[in-house]
C-alpha cells in the first residue's frame, strides 16, 4: 500500500520529473482498484498543501516551483491574504484582479509574489503603524469552493437583480438573472446558490434558492446568521428518536455502582436564562481547615454512546451555540435540558472531582469518581453574588447553611485565583454584553456583565477541575483533547509594549507576565481598559484544541483540558469517554490509543474549527440586534469613549452597549484635525484632542444593517 510520504519523497528527490496521475500509478505500479484510491490520495494531499498540480497537471512540492496552497481570507476593501495551510510560512497578500474565480475562505494555490515587503498584519490593529502591502501574489487556482450558496439582500437595477451578501469578506455582488430570480422582492433575505464563479472583470453569478423574508424581521436575522455561517440547526429524526428512547430516571444499579452524594450540599450556579447546567460544585472545612472542594459535572457520556446516531451528530456540531434568547444545542433537549442537565431537586449522574487544599490553598490530593448527585439548589450567578455581598432581601431566602457555603467558596476562589496569578497567568478584563429579548425577538434590554466574585467562584473551581483531569490523563499516559494556548510571537508583544508606551507613556517589560498583570490592574475603572486588554487578546495567540499536551500561556497551566461542559462541548465528552473506559472498562492506555490515535487530532482540528465558528457567530448576531435596537435611539445623546484613531476619523465605543462606531473626520467640523501617531490621538489646530480614552457624547448619523456599520457625530 502506499503512503503519503511515498508520494512526498518522490517528489521531493533530485531524480524526480514531473508526472501525472496516471504516470503516478504506473511508476507505482498501482493497478485496477488500487487507482481509485491512489487518487484520492493525491487530492487529499493537494487539500492539504503538501502537493499542487501544475501544467498539464502534473504533480509537485510547493515550495520547488514557487507555489503555496492555503486559505482565502479577504477584507471587505476588495483584497485578501492567502493564509498558509502548513505552519512556517507568511500569509501573502492577494489584490482583486489576482484573485481569478477565488472568495473568501475558500482553499486555494497562489503564486508567491518575487518581490515582497513588509505585509500587513492579518488582524486589522487599529495601532498598526501603517505597513506596506507586499507585492501582489496571484492565485492560480482554487482547490475547492466554500461558498456554494450564499446568504444575502436582494437588491435590484434597472436592468438585472444582484445580491448584496451578509458577509463583508464576500465583497463582490451576485448577479441574479430576471429567469433566476423566481419573484424575489427588493429588500428580502435570500440564500442564492453560486452558478458562475467570479473574474477578474466579471462578478459572480447565481440561483435565488430560498427566500427567508423581509430584511429586519428578528427571525429572518436569525436564521441569517445561522446560513452564514453554515450552523447545522436542526436534528434528524434518528437523533430525535435516539434522545427520546433515553430514560428520564437514573437506574437503581447506578446507585450501587456510583459515590452516592445525594445528601450532600450541592449548588449550581449559572446565568439567568441558563437550561442546560453542566457542572454543580460543593465545599467545606474539616477539623484540619483543609478546604474539601467537590465539582460535580454531569456524566453525558453515560447517555452518549461512541458512534452513535447522537455522537454522529454532536461531533459534527462540536459546540453549542448560543444566540440572545435561543440556543443551537450540541445534544437534543432530551438530554442538554433534561437527563444529562443538573437540576435542582433530581437525581443525576456526574463525574466528581473531589479536591482536598490546604488553608493556604496548596493543592493536597486529588480524586475522579463517578457519582449520583441531587443539587440542593439553583443559584444564578446574580444571586450569589448578592447573597457573598450579605444583601439582606436575598440572604433572607437563603438557608444559613447555604450562605455559609457561598462564604467559604469566595474565600477559596479568592485564593485560588491569587495563586494562579502569581505562577504568571493573565486576568483579562473585558466586560461583555447580556441581551434580553421581547416576545418578538427584538432587544428589550441590554446589560453589561461584569465578571464579579459569583463568576470568579464558578471559573476558579472549574479551572481546577479541567487541570486535574489533564494531569490525571497525562500520568496515566491516556489520550486526551488538550487545551493549549501556544506562546505569544515576540513582534506581537513587543507591538503591544509600544501601543502602551505610546498610549499611557509607561514602559513595560511585555515578557514578563507580572508586570504586564501589574499595568492591566492600573486601568481597572479608567476609560482606555477595555481598549487595551482587547489590544494584549488581539497580541496573544488562539487557544485550540490538540492531542499534544503542551503549555497554557494565559493560565500558566503545565497541563490543561476541557471537562467541566461535556453538554455543550465534544472535546469535553471526549475526555469523559476516556475517563470511563479507563477508569470503569479498566482498559489499557495502550489499548484505549489504538481505538483513537487516527481520529484524535483531526477531531481537535475540527472542534477548534466549530469553537472559532460558534464564536464569529455570537458576535455577529450580537452585533446586529445591537445595530437594530439603535434604530430606535436615534437622536438620543448617548456616552461613548474613543478606541481608537486614524487619519480617517476616531473610533467610539458606547458604554452602554460596547457597540463601536465610527466618527468620520469629515465630520468633526469644530477644528482641523490631524492623525499624531506618535501621540496616538487626531489633534486640531485650535488644541483640540481626541485620545484613545478620551470621553465624549455622540449621536447617531448612519446605520448600515448590510456592512454591520454604525457612524455617530458629536452631540454638542
Amino acid at each position: 500500500m502506499i503512503e503519503p510520504t511515498d508520494i512526498i519523497k518522490l517528489l521531493r528527490s533530485q531524480r524526480y520529473r514531473p508526472m501525472n496521475a496516471e504516470e503516478l500509478t504506473k511508476h507505482f505500479e498501482i493497478s485496477g482498484e488500487g487507482q481509485v484510491a491512489f487518487r484520492s490520495l493525491l487530492r487529499s494531499l493537494e487539500l492539504q498543501g503538501d502537493i499542487v498540480q501544475i501544467k498539464q497537471k502534473q504533480y509537485a512540492i510547493p515550495s520547488k516551483v514557487n507555489l503555496m496552497v492555503g486559505t482565502l481570507k479577504c477584507n471587505s476593501r476588495g483584497y485578501g491574504f492567502v493564509v498558509p495551510l502548513k505552519d512556517g510560512g507568511n500569509d501573502v497578500y492577494v489584490g482583486e484582479e489576482e484573485m481569478g474565480q477565488a472568495m473568501h475562505g475558500d482553499t486555494v494555490v497562489v503564486r508567491l509574489p518575487k518581490a515582497t515587503t513588509a505585509r500587513i498584519s492579518g488582524r486589522g490593529r487599529r495601532w498598526d503603524r501603517g505597513r506596506r502591502r507586499s507585492t501582489s501574489g496571484q492565485i492560480v487556482n482554487v482547490l475547492e469552493h466554500v461558498n456554494e450558496t450564499i446568504i444575502g439582500t436582494f437588491e435590484r437595477t434597472r436592468k438585472l437583480g444582484y445580491v448584496v451578501p451578509d458577509n463583508p469578506c464576500l465583497f463582490r455582488d451576485i448577479y441574479v438573472a430576471e429567469e433566476d430570480s423566481t419573484g424575489t422582492q427588493v429588500g428580502q433575505k435570500v440564500i442564492v446558490k453560486v452558478t458562475q464563479w467570479p473574474s477578474r472583470h466579471l462578478a459572480p453569478e447565481g440561483t435565488v434558492v430560498e427566500v427567508l423574508g423581509q430584511d429586519g424581521d428578528p427571525v429572518v436575522d436569525v436564521l441569517s446568521i445561522i446560513h452564514q455561517f453554515q450552523l447545522p440547526n436542526r436534528f434528524g429524526q434518528d437523533v430525535e428518536e435516539e434522545a427520546k428512547s433515553i430514560s428520564q430516571k437514573v437506574l437503581a444499579e447506578e446507585f450501587r455502582r456510583r459515590l452516592d452524594l445525594r445528601t450532600e450540599r450541592i449548588i449550581t450556579i449559572d446565568p439567568d436564562d441558563a437550561k442546560d447546567f453542566d457542572d454543580a460544585v460543593s465545599i467545606e472545612k474539616d477539623r484540619k481547615g483543609n478546604w474539601r472542594l467537590g465539582v460535580h459535572v454531569a456524566d453525558v457520556s453515560y447517555y452518549v454512546r461512541p458512534d452513535s446516531g447522537l455522537d454522529s451528530e454532536a461531533r459534527k456540531r462540536g459546540t453549542s451555540v448560543y444566540f440572545p434568547g435561543q440556543v443551537i444545542p450540541m445534544l437534543p433537549k432530551p438530554l442538554s435540558e433534561g437527563m444529562c442537565s443538573l437540576k435542582e431537586g433530581e437525581d443525576r449522574l456526574t463525574k466528581s472531582v473531589l479536591f482536598e487544599y490546604s488553608p493556604e490553598g496548596e493543592l493536597l490530593s486529588s480524586q475522579i469518581r463517578h457519582s449520583v448527585i441531587n443539587v440542593k439548589r439553583r443559584f444564578t450567578y446574580k444571586q450569589s453574588g448578592l447573597v457573598v455581598a450579605g444583601d439582606k432581601a436575598t440572604l433572607a431566602g437563603v438557608p444559613k447553611e447555604l450562605r455559609e457555603m457561598h462564604l467559604l467558596m469566595a474565600e477559596l476562589a479568592k485564593i485560588l485565583l491569587a495563586r494562579r496569578l502569581e505562577r504568571g497567568a493573565l486576568e483579562l478584563d473585558l466586560p461583555e454584553v447580556s441581551i434580553r429579548l421581547d416576545g418578538e425577538g427584538r432587544v428589550a434590554a441590554v446589560e453589561k456583565t461584569e465578571r464579579d466574585l459569583s463568576h470568579q467562584i464558578i471559573e476558579e473551581f472549574m479551572l481546577a477541575a479541567n487541570e486535574a483531569v489533564a494531569k490525571f490523563m497525562h500520568d496515566k499516559k491516556l489520550p486526551c483533547f488538550y487545551r493549549v494556548h501556544q506562546e505569544p510571537e515576540p513582534a506581537e508583544m513587543r507591538d503591544f509594549a509600544e501601543f502602551v508606551k505610546e498610549l499611557e507613556g509607561v514602559k513595560i517589560n511585555p515578557f514578563k507576565k507580572g508586570a504586564v498583570q501589574k499595568f492591566l490592574n492600573t486601568l481597572r475603572g479608567r476609560p482606555e481598559s477595555y481598549t487595551v486588554n482587547l489590544a494584549l487578546l488581539r497580541s496573544l495567540k488562539r487557544a485550540e484544541y490538540s492531542a499534544v499536551r503542551a503549555l497554557h500561556f494565559g493560565l500558566a497551566a503545565e497541563y490543561y483540558t476541557h471537562f467541566t461542559s461535556p453538554i455543550r462541548r465534544y472535546p469535553d465528552l471526549m475526555v469523559h469517554r476516556t475517563l470511563d473506559e479507563y477508569l470503569l472498562a479498566r482498559r489499557r492506555p495502550d489499548e484505549i490509543w489504538d481505538s483513537w490515535e487516527h481520529n484524535l487530532e483531526a477531531w481537535a482540528d475540527h472542534c477548534s474549527f466549530t469553537e472559532r465558528r460558534a464564536e464569529e457567530a455570537e458576535r455577529e448576531i450580537t452585533k446586529l440586534k445591537l445595530l437594530r435596537h439603535m434604530d430606535s435611539k436615534r437622536g438620543k445623546v448617548m456616552e461613548g469613549v474613543v478606541t481608537g484613531v486614524e487619519e480617517f476619523g476616531i473610533f467610539v465605543q458606547i458604554k452602554e452597549f460596547l457597540l463601536d462606531g465610527l466618527i468620520h473626520i469629515r465630520n468633526l467640523a469644530d477644528d482641523f484635525y490631524k492623525l499624531d501617531r506618535k501621540r496616538m490621538a487626531m489633534v486640531g489646530r485650535r488644541g483640540n484632542v481626541y485620545r484613545i480614552g478620551t470621553e465624549i457624547k455622540v449621536k447617531i448619523d448612519r446605520l448600515d444593517f448590510l456592512k454591520r456599520e454604525i457612524d455617530f457625530v458629536r452631540a454638542d
